[in-house]
């Protein structure tokens, strides 16, 4: 199998499509501020021309921006680029002026009494602009701030992208990326475990300084914006664009600390299991246990995948083989590859791309199944209108927790002896421990970072604040004196000026998707015919709206805590599971 992605269907190189492309941009910019200026039209009209305009800059854009992003994921180092995604921002600035007077213009009309099919078909999003444009600076203030933010936190946020991406550390003898160390997390010997940690943390004190610098300027940039744009919070604004309410965050984060005790219960079970007396050192969060020491060859990954989605149905399963034929996917890390995985969905195509840093564990077996989620969920949506395709964080990781979880539970059934049961459950509740517990100390920590972030904030009292939010959500599960001081460095999203908060959607992701498959283990048959639809819906609706279709409602903290319950069972088989060979 081919194991890098093959990127033909959107461009094959910068020089002819991609050039005529890029100008066909700019004509299509000049047509909408034409567009834009011809207010003497009656509503709808007017608003039916800048649509269809904004269409054909939307389908543009996304081809023409993720071309160079994506060639830049797998190297960093590709002098390209950032000139050619400069050249496209460049061209989307154009826009600001043109756009703010839509927005403005839109504020003054009634929506409601406008029909047209055109207007039915994107009514979620103009109702949302209409409430975004009260929190519109000027004309030329939006204008200056669109190319300012480009040399300001979008470079702070490449800074830190090429640090981490290009930072070579020295274990045993070789030089190995740092996506290389922290997947050493993973291995099976303790003192790997132990000694990746210390190299990676070391690693960290020679660039500390200069990428504490650019979290700074960042969150000092979005604390003066947000208060330029009269949102109370940046969370404030961070919900908005989630089209989420504050109730709903609450009853989430509020159920996530009710259920602390438990997960540090497993932590130091695991602890014990692994022989320490006490708690358990950051360094051993994903070190594997049980009997399951197979690792997987990437076409054996393939077989596990697929073969799980099979299990849910003959149209996911279809899907993820096709994912796997046209070489979708870019697996293995190397120099200059960015760390982590990402699916970027490309609907313009019709197609998504996945990158990966593949090593052959469990662990990313899951991954792969939790990214194609996330393709599955761009497969839905591709015909939707294309100015609905986009769908907000917290919703994004339904179909991909959903994925996670089939293949998880399909793994369950496929071993029953002890020590492979364990080594299964406990690699699940690995994640979902990292994105309700770490995830909450992320959440702990970037509230603190905006609330000081009014002026400079050093490397060291970053360090501070993380060590405090990790003891805040892990409680004494984690050893106090072995935690990770540099979360906040080598997570790319704290880094974003556009979203902040880049966290809690992940434990909402997870929560809900553990919900849905609540529901699917009762009635299969008719999860079936509504969860196609509930995706396609998470383009166009709040977050509480597509979630009553499936009748549930995530501004209770009930539901959230019936999904934590159902991670509790784990938690509790685990730790009987622990104790049970412990005593073999």
């Amino acid at each position: 199998m081919q194991t890098n992605w093959n990127l033909n269907d959107l461009y094959e190189g910068f020089k002819g499509k991609y050039e005529n492309d890029l100008l066909k941009l700019k004509e299509t910019v000049n047509q909408y501020k034409v567009s834009v200026n011809q207010k003497s039209l009656d509503s709808i009209t007017y608003i039916e021309n800048v649509l269809k305009i904004e269409e054909q800059i939307t389908i543009l854009a996304t081809k023409l921006i993720s071309y160079p992003q994506l060639i830049q994921s797998t190297n960093v180092n590709n002098e390209d680029c950032p000139k050619y995604i400069s050249k496209v921002i460049t061209i989307l600035n154009e826009l600001t002026a043109s756009q703010v007077d839509f927005s403005k213009y839109l504020v003054k009309v009634d929506l409601s009494n406008l029909d047209s099919e055109l207007i039915n078909e994107y009514r979620f999003i103009l109702n949302k602009r209409q409430e975004n444009a009260k929190h519109l600076l000027s004309k030329k203030e939006e204008i200056m701030y669109a190319k300012l933010s480009e040399l300001a936190s979008s470079s702070w946020d490449e800074l830190q992208s090429l640090t981490t991406a290009n930072l070579l550390l020295d274990f045993e003898g070789k030089k190995i990326t740092l996506s290389e160390v922290r997947n050493l997390a993973y291995d099976n010997n303790q003192e790997t475990r132990k000694k990746a940690y210390e190299v990676e943390l070391k690693g960290y004190e020679t660039i500390e300084a200069f990428t504490a610098l650019a979290l700074s300027n960042i969150k000092r940039e979005v604390t003066y914006i947000t208060k330029l744009r009269k949102y109370k919070t940046p969370l404030e604004h961070s919900l908005t664009v989630c089209s989420m309410q504050k109730k709903s965050l609450d009853a989430l984060i509020s159920a996530m600390k009710d259920y602390r005790p438990y997960f540090a219960k497993y932590f130091k079970a695991k602890a014990k299991y692994l022989g320490y007396k006490k708690s358990l050192p950051f360094y051993e969060m994903f070190a594997p246990v049980g009997k399951l020491e197979k690792t997987y060859t990437y076409q054996e990954a393939r077989e596990l995948v697929c073969s799980a989605y099979y299990s849910f149905s003959q149209k996911l399963g279809d899907f993820a083989s096709k994912a796997f034929d046209n070489a979708w996917i870019d697996v293995y890390s190397q120099k200059g590859k960015v760390g982590g995985a990402f699916c970027s969905n490309l609907a313009p195509i019709k197609q998504s791309r996945i990158l990966t840093n593949f090593t052959g564990s469990l662990s990313d077996c899951l991954t792969l199944a939790h990214e194609l989620g996330h393709a599955y969920h761009g497969e839905i949506i591709q015909d939707n209108a294309p100015l609905n395709i986009d769908y907000p964080m917290e919703l994004a990781e339904t179909a991909s927790i959903f994925c996670e979880t089939i293949t998880n539970n399909y793994l369950l059934k496929e071993f029953t002896k002890p020590e492979e049961r364990l080594s299964i459950l406990e690699n699940s509740l690995q994640g979902d421990a990292q994105v309700i517990i770490d995830i909450l100390s992320r959440y702990i920590f970037e509230t603190n970072l905006l609330k000081k972030a009014n002026g400079p904030v050093s490397s060291n009292e970053m360090k501070e604040m993380m060590l405090k939010a990790q003891k805040e959500a892990y409680l004494d599960g984690l050893d106090s004196k072995l935690l990770h001081p540099y979360m906040w460095l080598c997570k790319g999203h704290y880094y974003s000026a556009g979203f902040n908060f880049y966290n809690f959607p992940y434990a909402f992701g997870l929560l809900y998707g553990k919900g849905l498959y609540a529901q699917y283990q009762k009635d299969s048959v008719s999860f079936l015919k509504s969860y196609d639809e509930m995706l396609k819906l998470t383009t166009s609706a709040t977050a509480e709206e597509v979630a009553l279709s499936m009748n549930i409602d995530i501004t209770k903290k009930d539901f959230w805590l019936s999904s934590l319950e159902v991670i509790k069972k784990d938690i509790d088989e685990v730790i009987k599971l622990f104790e049970e060979l412990q005593n073999k």
